[in-house]
């Protein structure tokens, strides 16, 4: 399994997850080009780009060269239209365009609160069975039922999807088996494509089922996407197991594998495989057609079904989140973000590589904006120079806090990156990075300075290669 892209660390990504994920490694992979950075508690005082609620902070921020200056809302940037955002939202609006360009959809029927259930049944036999049924505007796969064979079992589902989860206006459409593919697409070129694949376990005739949904759950753990989707044990999961004749303390024999979760139940336990180089050609074709059959999209996400010969459009998404093709659980990370600000700022391209251990703390961020002391915070520019950095470990006898006040009023008044941590009652360890190599010599002054509860006995300098906060840390 896959865990890390070679540009970040788990430092760098610690509990950040959902669609801030995307965000984050949208703003580092421009940062990291040298641009500025801004984070937005409320953009819309400087575009007129269609954003969601106010209330999804850290989401809306600007990438800006010397030249120009361009809006994203997670991973959208401002050359996708409000029009384009607008049908996107609308699965069957979504399906009214790509009809006309006669892109492959499942045909579908969409109802609204002023249709009861009797209404929805008598008018589903100009689709046929088998059928899936999903909310209008839903995400995350919410409300969506799949593979409904006859009207009782529609009775029951809209019951469940209307009455009991509250969803009203809904879509009824052919149900199609085929594998759960994402492709994003940037201009004319597919840039990632993935399979995903609902929530499985495999036996090994020794433990229970449940053993080993806990089993997967905790291999997911240092992958920041699937971490944060992990297999929930419900009742969902004890229906899916009695429907295969098995209970959660039975023991799965070996070699066999089964459904944990349902198959539209992708916000759970789902398995992540890369298919870029693998996707068949005629299927990227489709995916570049359907972004172009919005106008002005761009850039955006095609979900579609695909069954090794037929593929059928789904859905397309122009503010997906795109983290999820960093971290998939097997095959190569594809860097999504870098595609996009490629597009933007094509002077750019390349660049990231010179800063590629800097990062910034996104939760601070969030946590500033949602405190509303500020409409926008302005990330310091990296620029086009190496940063350079050296590791210290001094030891003596020192007062930790008197010492670390010191070092970090010198780091701020002198622009320098880095942090200080007390490694034991002894040692105190200092990054100093900068882009001018004679601010991190003259540190050496400020870190062997001895004074009242600071005396310093030794340091030991040497080269510092690893990841770089922007900013100076105290831990």
């Amino acid at each position: 399994m896959n865990r890390f892209p070679d540009n970040l660390t788990p430092n760098m990504v610690e509990g950040i997850n959902s669609f801030n994920l995307c965000v984050f490694l949208m703003g580092l992979e421009g940062w990291r080009r040298g641009l500025e950075l801004t984070f937005y508690h409320d953009m819309n005082e400087y575009t007129e780009m269609r954003t969601q609620r106010k209330s999804r902070f850290g989401r809306s921020y600007s990438l800006k060269s010397k030249d120009k200056i361009h809006y994203f809302y997670q991973s959208r940037g401002d050359k996708v239209s409000n029009k384009a955002v607008k049908i996107a939202q609308s699965k069957q609006l979504t399906k009214e365009y790509l009809k006309k360009d006669k892109v492959s959809t499942l045909p579908s029927i969409q109802f609204t609160s002023s249709h009861t259930n009797n209404d929805i049944i008598s008018q589903v036999d100009e689709i046929g069975f088998p059928l899936i049924i999903k909310p209008t505007y839903g995400t995350l796969s919410k409300g969506v039922i799949l593979n409904i064979k006859n009207k009782n079992e529609l009775a029951l589902a809209l019951e469940e999807v209307r009455v009991k989860m509250g969803y009203k206006n809904i879509i009824v459409e052919r149900y199609f088996d085929g594998d759960d593919i994402r492709l994003y697409v940037v201009k004319n070129k597919v840039v990632a494509a993935i399979r995903r694949v609902p929530a499985k376990v495999k036996g090994d005739g020794q433990k229970t089922i449940q053993e080993l949904i806990e089993i997967k759950n905790d291999s997911r753990i240092t992958n920041p996407y699937l971490n944060a989707r992990r297999i929930k044990i419900n009742q969902e999961t004890r229906t899916i197991l009695q429907k295969q004749g098995y209970e959660l303390n039975s023991v799965l024999e070996e070699n066999i594998t089964i459904l944990v979760k349902n198959k539209s139940t992708m916000s759970q336990g789902v398995d992540l495989f890369d298919i870029t180089d693998t996707i068949t050609k005629n299927v990227k074709e489709m995916a570049v057609n359907t972004i172009h059959s919005l106008p002005n999209m761009e850039h955006g996400s095609v979900d579609m079904l695909f069954d090794g010969k037929e593929a059928y459009v789904i859905e397309v998404n122009a503010s997906a989140n795109i983290s999820l093709h960093m971290f998939p659980t097997e095959g190569k990370p594809r860097n999504v973000m870098g595609a996009i600000i490629d597009y933007y700022f094509p002077e750019t391209i390349g660049k990231a590589e010179l800063h590629k251990n800097m990062y910034f703390d996104y939760l601070d961020i969030v946590k500033v904006l949602k405190k509303n002391y500020t409409n926008f915070i302005k990330l310091r520019t990296l620029g086009q120079q190496q940063i350079v950095a050296n590791k210290y470990i001094i030891s003596g006898d020192i007062d930790y806090n008197k010492y670390a006040a010191r070092v970090l009023k010198y780091a701020t008044d002198h622009e320098l990156y880095g942090s200080i941590q007390k490694q034991d009652s002894n040692n105190i360890k200092v990054i100093i990075a900068s882009k001018d190599v004679r601010r991190i010599e003259d540190s050496l002054n400020i870190l062997k300075k001895n004074s009242k509860n600071i005396i310093i006995h030794d340091v030991e300098a040497s080269e510092w290669q690893e990841e770089i906060n922007n900013g100076f840390l105290v831990f």
